[in-house]
């Protein structure tokens, strides 16, 4: 099997993925990108041929989102939208960073009725309790819209991110320069800057001591809601974590070949066999 861990993986999956679907070898990354997760998902009936799991998304944040969402759908089958939220908790990878950029050139995406349906950056701003508190949260086009719906086929969500509101009324208030992030020598500049501010990661104290805090919430058509919500390790251990077992998983158990969202593949319960996971409802 591969692990792939080298991002942006809009550069380093299709090549990866056709490699090991030629070589009959499960592959299984890390990414948060939206359309990694559509190329893999795509690749479903040749990877069932080839007897091998894609798993994209195995670490930070599609593991805790994607299970959390699947829990609810069980806590209620009749939902119709399920909204998700994280809070980093500690300074984001570069890979991430540069993720970002690349997504704000195209503006937000939300799902609704079964659809990745495009709306400007930062289209909705709100306040989520979080377990360590109350925080501004911006709507971002981020994977979990898109594989929270393959795995719980509920139609509709919206994917958060909490950031400072001045970031967030930023974000809305520049959405008419959107396209310039997609010019060449631009996302060059933003790119370095993004290297020369982010490169490097918190040291291991760091890492044993920050928390990432997740929120999600289920809906039904008649308005009735449940809450979960989840506090976990530092977004570099999770991921460290969740990646290997997943990976080992598909080495050691017998697995059912195609696309799998984590949830699909180990369970909505996953997440409460890893260590440092505090889950609560709401």
């Amino acid at each position: 099997m591969v692990l792939n861990c080298a991002g942006p993986f809009s550069t380093t999956a299709h090549a990866l993925v056709n490699a090991c679907i030629d070589n009959c070898v499960h592959y299984v990354d890390i990414t948060g990108e939206i359309p990694v997760f559509q190329f893999c998902h795509a690749q479903d009936a040749r990877a069932v041929s080839a007897g091998i799991v894609l798993c994209p998304g195995a670490g930070f944040d599609i593991v805790p989102t994607d299970c959390l969402a699947a829990a609810l759908n069980a806590q209620m089958p009749d939902a119709v939208r399920i909204d998700l939220a994280f809070s980093f908790g500690t300074k984001p990878s570069i890979g991430t960073v540069k993720t970002i950029l690349e997504s704000a050139a195209s503006g937000g995406l939300i799902r609704q009725h079964h659809r990745l349906v495009s709306v400007p950056n930062a289209w909705h701003i709100r306040r989520i309790p979080f377990p360590g508190g109350t925080r501004w949260a911006v709507s971002i086009p981020w994977g979990d819209v898109f594989t929270a719906g393959i795995s719980t086929g509920v139609p509709d969500g919206v994917v958060y991110c909490a950031l400072p509101l001045t970031i967030g009324l930023t974000m809305r208030l520049t959405n008419f320069m959107r396209t310039c992030f997609a010019v060449p020598s631009v996302s060059r500049a933003l790119n370095a800057a993004a290297q020369r501010i982010f490169a490097g990661g918190p040291g291991a104290g760091a890492r044993e001591v920050q928390r990432t805090e997740f929120w999600a919430q289920a809906t039904n058509i008649d308005g009735k809601t449940v809450t979960m919500k989840l506090s976990a390790p530092n977004v570099y251990a999770m991921t460290a974590d969740t990646a290997l077992a997943i990976a080992n998983h598909c080495l050691s158990h017998p697995v059912p070949a195609g696309y799998r969202t984590p949830s699909m593949l180990m369970g909505s319960a996953f997440f409460l066999q890893r260590p440092g996971f505090d889950v609560s409802y709401a």
